[in-house]
C-alpha cells in the first residue's frame, strides 16, 4: 500500500525501502529464479534551505523517483497457469504504462 514516512537519517531511508521491497510478490518462474510479480514505486522527497549571510534563505526542492516493474515473462515460460494470468496482468499493466508515456 501507498504510505508517507518522514526518515531522520539515510539508515531510516534504507529501512524504509527494505521494509517496502519485503512487501512485494515475487516468485521462481521458468525464465527467472526471483521474479518480481509487482510493480514498486519509491519517492524521496527533499527540501533544504540554503542561506548566505546577510541574505535571504533559498529553499531547494527535489524529486527522486525510483521504479521498478514487475517482472515480463513470454507465457511460454512461466510454469504454472497463475503465473500465466499474472504475467499477463503485468504485459497489460506494463501497456497501460506505455500509452501513458506516450500521451505525456
Amino acid at each position: 500500500g501507498v504510505s508517507m514516512h518522514r526518515p531522520k537519517n539515510a539508515d531510516d531511508l534504507l529501512d524504509m525501502l527494505l521494509s517496502g521491497n519485503t512487501e512485494r510478490t515475487q516468485s521462481c518462474t521458468a525464465a527467472n529464479a526471483e521474479s518480481s510479480r509487482s510493480h514498486a514505486i519509491f519517492q524521496i522527497y527533499l527540501r533544504g534551505r540554503h542561506k548566505v549571510s546577510g541574505t535571504t534563505a533559498t529553499w531547494k526542492h527535489s524529486k527522486f523517483s525510483l521504479i521498478d516493474l514487475a517482472g515480463s515473462e513470454r507465457g511460454n515460460v512461466t510454469t504454472t497457469n497463475k503465473q500465466q494470468r499474472e504475467g499477463a496482468n503485468i504485459n497489460r499493466s506494463l501497456l497501460a504504462l506505455g500509452n501513458v508515456i506516450n500521451a505525456l
